[in-house]
Order: C-alpha cells, then structure tokens, then sequence
C-alpha cells in the first residue's frame, strides 16, 4: 500500500471531521479554517480536549489512542502491538466475515489486551476487535483505472471518492470512463469487503456542502462588505431618537391614601 493513497485517505476524514467540529461548536459562523492558523490551532486543541473527555467517560487510556494514532504516520513505529499494524488488510470473522483495514489501536484501562481499530469502507462506524478475533484479508482484487492499478482497499475507497467527484464536471467524452471506473471499484470493494454494492456508493458518494444559514454572513470579509460604515474612520455616533407620542400614559403612583 502506498503510504501517499493511505495518507491521502485520512486527510480526507480529518478535514470533515474538523469542518463538523467547526459547524457545531459555532453553528452559523463564517470558517476560518486554513485561513487563521492561530484559530485552526485553537480549533484543533479543543476537539481534542473533548475527544480526552469522551476516552475517559469510555475508559480508555487517552495516552494510548494518541500512540495508535501517531501509528499511522511512517516517522512513527507500533511494533508492540504485536501481529498487526496500522495499514494491514484484515478479516472480520464475528462481523459478517468483512474485510478492512486497520487505522488504530489502543488499550482500554481494565484490560491488558491491544484492540485494534478497524475501517470497513461502507460502515460508517470503527469496528474495534482484539487480535484473537481477526485473520488474515484476502488480497484486494487489481483494479485497472484510469487513475492508475488499485491493488489494496483505500486506495480503492479514495480513487472512488475522487472520481466520483469528478463525474460532475466531466466532460460528455471522458464521463463514460469514470463511470465506468467508478462500477468496477464499487464492485471490487463489494466483493471484498462484504458490503452491498448500494450501501458503498450511499456512504462514499460525495455530500452537498451544508448551506449558509439565512441572514449570516459567511466569512469576516463578507460581513465587513456589509457593514455601512468605515470603521477605520471611528464610530459613527448615535443618532438620537425622533420624538414620538407615548401610546399609552404611564399609571400614576398610588399615595398611602389612595385605595388599591
């Protein structure tokens, strides 16, 4: 497996999960995403204060899926977690026999036992399974495409994503090869992993961007375009309020020697 297809992959996850994290944590802002680096980085530092919280109300051991993660990466090594490693294809005998890829690992704190992390492209969810339950995948059927030889799961999944995307904008001549290419990996992804035909183009087809709320300005400079004054010249003062005929006369006070 080519580390640029995996790494590809994941940068893909993270960016929608950053951009989720973003939309709810300040829903109906303007994104300052790869704009800010000081706000990507504040951004980024509480998601994973919250992701801490959610490990520990879970029991797991934070240290530990910040290691499995780091795993991911070439610069990083997990050769303690014995058998398996980040990047092997495995197979899923206690869930339907389906075949994926192993993205993590961690420990939980009552028990000893590595548990790996698994993606199965089509399930939304990470199945999580010690190494007793898993065994060793099937190779991934070659797939010739016009993006070049698919010979393992996610480059599969991320030529998928990427022609998919591209079906939109191409040309009338070119639309049937990505089509066409786009049939064949969702038919080797099928038969090897396990999972229907339909389930996989309805989890990796692309999503529509979420709409701008109404009457929100979507960026900084969106909304200083909208403003009707010049800042840089000072505020402008407050225009008194014209006079106007109270609609209704205030109630006279009660004396101590009028009746309630």
């Amino acid at each position: 497996m080519t580390d640029h297809g995996f790494n590809a992959t994941q940068l893909a996850r993270a960016t929608q999960i950053v951009r989720t994290y973003e939309q709810r944590a300040f829903p109906g802002g303007g994104s300052l995403l790869d704009r800010d680096p000081l706000y990507t980085r504040a951004l980024l530092s509480a998601l994973i204060n919250d992701l801490e919280h959610y490990a520990i109300n879970h029991d797991l051991n934070f240290a530990e899926v910040i290691s499995s993660g780091r795993a991911t990466s070439p610069r990083h090594s997990a050769d303690d977690t014995g058998p398996h490693k980040v990047g092997d294809e495995v197979r899923l005998p206690l869930h339907g026999d389906r075949c994926g890829t192993i993205v993590g690992w961690t420990n939980s704190r009552s028990q000893a036992e590595t548990t790996f992390l698994v993606e199965v492209p089509g399930i939304p969810n990470i199945i999580a399974a010690p190494a007793a339950h898993l065994a060793q995948a099937p190779p991934f059927p070659r797939t010739e495409t016009i993006l070049g030889t698919i010979t393992y799961a996610d480059q599969a999944e991320h030529a998928y994503v990427s022609l998919a995307a591209r079906l939109a904008t191409a040309k009338a001549s070119d639309r049937a090869a990505v089509r066409r290419d786009c049939d064949k990996l969702i038919e080797a992804l099928s038969s090897w992993t396990g999972v229907p035909a339909h389930q996989l183009r309805n989890e990796l087809d692309p999503k529509p961007p979420p709409s701008a709320p109404s009457g929100r300005s979507r960026d900084a400079a969106a909304a200083a375009r909208d403003f009707p004054y010049d800042l840089t010249q000072g505020i402008p003062p407050t225009p008194e309020p014209a006079p106007s005929q109270p609609t209704k006369q205030p109630r006279p006070r009660r004396g101590p020697g009028q009746a309630a």
